[in-house]
């Protein structure tokens, strides 16, 4: 999930994500050996000027057994925010990226991302939604028809450092027409988020898609701006 907000010029951020499944593999049993239910990534951002930033993604599946993959692959992404609408209070940004992943976690090898930030505060409540179009250069489905997905958060600010959280998070179209629902995949997150000040953030949801039956997903994430 992104937001219209990043890191000041010359400033760097580091951020730690996890993602825990509660049970289960989602993936064919050929892939099961090497695929975990446990994924931690490091992101490094640096800021460039008040509108341009970029980043490196690692993706590591560190819990798994003897002999298998614990790299999973990676991502380098840019940021441009180009300010507010003329007509309406929402700030607009851009961000674009290049995914690499490893065959046994994914069969999407390398993967062209364009998402859209929109970006809306008033008061207590923040509100951000991210349109995107992904295309596979390179694996299983390239050459097919980009997909389309969808992103959205909600925020609520309890106080001055604490904020309640909603994501929701979707692929459900190619740019021709909808998945079939049984293909689809929309999730839910409720969670947290926390200013513990000192350059520190930290957020932690509960999750579950809500159009399959799949195990319930805790993510987390720490940050750390310097």
């Amino acid at each position: 999930m992104f937001e219209y907000d990043g890191v000041a010029p010359g400033d760097y951020e580091v951020e730690l994500h996890t993602n825990v499944m509660s049970r289960g593999t989602v993936v064919p049993t050929s892939a099961a050996t090497n695929h975990r239910p446990a994924h931690i990534s490091a992101e490094l951002t640096r800021g460039w000027s008040e509108r341009l930033e970029t980043a490196v993604f690692v993706q590591t599946a560190p819990f798994g057994s003897p002999g298998s993959a614990r790299f999973a692959g990676g991502h380098v992404r840019a940021k441009i925010r180009f300010g507010q609408l003329p007509a309406v209070p929402v700030r607009v940004a851009m961000s674009a990226e290049y995914a690499f992943n490893r065959a046994v976690f994914n069969g999407e090898l390398q993967t062209l991302e364009f998402r859209s930030i929109l970006d809306f505060a008033r008061g207590r409540l923040a509100v951000a939604v991210n349109p995107a179009v992904e295309l596979v250069t390179r694996g299983s489905d390239e050459g097919l028809e980009p997909v389309f997905d969808i992103s959205a958060r909600g925020e609520w600010r309890l106080t001055q450092r604490l904020a309640l959280t909603g994501d929701y998070f979707s692929a459900a179209a190619t740019t021709r027409h909808l998945l079939p629902e049984s293909s689809a995949h929309h999730l839910l997150f409720g969670g947290v988020g926390m200013d513990i000040g000192s350059a520190w953030e930290f957020g932690l949801s509960l999750g579950h898609c809500i159009t399959s039956n799949e195990p319930w997903l805790v993510k987390s994430v720490i940050g750390f701006r310097f």
